[in-house]
């Protein structure tokens, strides 16, 4: 009985350190937070006095529990994530690029909820994107089939007699589709208060979008740039407009950062690592958020009352963005080119 006691902390404190490391790794969360270091510091002392056989039997029985609810406090924090305090949303218009599944899906029904009114749009190509909208939450996703699935589960959790249906195609590496997007969303007549680019890819090899640009660069970038400026007009004439670009720990400014969460973004990863991440998929659950969690930052983004724009997010925080990145030289060359780009007016 006596070997048992003490195995709690040595279990939880290692899973404690896996999440951690893992994440710190992948550059998912800041090493010098100060909840990294107390979990951190809390499990290692639990597996350092568990492992010291001539600690008292009650001491490892208390390193156990506090082994147990710090490993906890670790997977709430990291895996969970923060939440957000909800508002009402009734008569508010938002449009969620790539919302036919993982973050963009659940961000698109966590705005229906709190009252937005909902559009959809799909097109008949599958590589194309489609906006449609709930609640007048306009989603954005591939594919007829996938805006189809991803309308029946959002109206199901929201009530299927709420939502009105509308397809307005989006391929987001196309700008004439962008351009044909934004002139149908204006002949709709319908105002718009939320635009939250979310839509990306993650491609190893290089591809290139209808218009000659790199894929990635063209689809998490230019695409965005366009809708966003094209929409604009019909933003500012919202009484508290927000835009909401959902990117990753690869860039830290003006947008937000969901975490690492389990999605289809891993799908277009190098093979090697398709291959590790398909039998080792059973222990994403543990060490990545859901999409459902990944969903907080930018519906906290879109809908805080506290935020003032230009902000970094995560995990529904306001953090600081690297100091490279907040170089105005550096943003006014990547605003010139991206118009030169995009055929945008200055």
């Amino acid at each position: 009985m006596v070997l048992f006691v003490g195995l709690s902390s040595l279990v939880f404190g290692a899973y404690t350190l896996l999440v951690l490391i893992s994440r710190v790794l992948l550059c998912d969360i800041d090493p010098g937070h100060d909840y990294v270091k107390r979990h951190a510091l809390t499990a290692l002392a639990c597996i350092w006095l568990s492992l010291d056989l001539n600690n008292y039997l009650w001491l490892r029985w208390i390193m156990d529990v506090v082994a147990v609810v710090n490993a906890y406090s670790c997977h709430s924090m990291v895996i969970r994530g923060n939440g957000y305090t909800s508002v009402s949303l009734k008569g508010k218009v938002a449009i969620v690029t790539g919302a036919n599944n993982g973050i963009g899906l659940e961000t698109a029904r966590q705005l229906a909820k709190q009252g937005a009114h909902v559009v959809f749009g799909t097109s008949t190509h599958p590589p194309r994107s489609c906006m449609y909208g709930l609640f007048m939450t306009a989603i954005a996703c591939r594919s007829k089939e996938r805006a189809e699935a991803a309308i029946k589960s959002v109206a199901k959790s929201v009530g299927a007699s709420a939502a009105t249906l509308q397809f307005l195609p989006l391929d987001l590496a196309d700008s004439k589709s962008i351009r044909a997007f934004a002139d149908l969303f204006r002949k709709s007549k319908l105002p718009l208060d939320i635009l939250v680019n979310n839509a990306g890819v993650n491609y190893y090899k290089r591809e290139t979008t209808a218009d000659g640009h790199e894929r990635v660069f063209g689809i998490n970038h230019l695409g965005p740039f366009l809708l966003t400026n094209l929409l604009l007009p019909t933003l500012l004439k919202s009484d508290a407009p927000r835009i909401v670009n959902v990117g990753s720990c690869m860039m830290k400014a003006t947008c937000v950062h969901p975490g690492l969460v389990i999605s289809n973004m891993q799908d277009n990863m190098h093979p090697a690592f398709a291959f590790v991440a398909k039998y080792l998929s059973v222990l994403r659950p543990l060490v990545q958020q859901t999409a459902e969690a990944g969903a907080h930052s930018p519906v906290f983004a879109a809908i805080s009352p506290a935020l003032k724009g230009g902000e970094y997010v995560e995990r529904c925080e306001v953090v600081q963005p690297a100091p490279a990145l907040k170089n105005d030289r550096a943003a006014k060359r990547l605003w010139d080119i991206s118009c030169n780009l995009t055929d945008w007016k200055k």
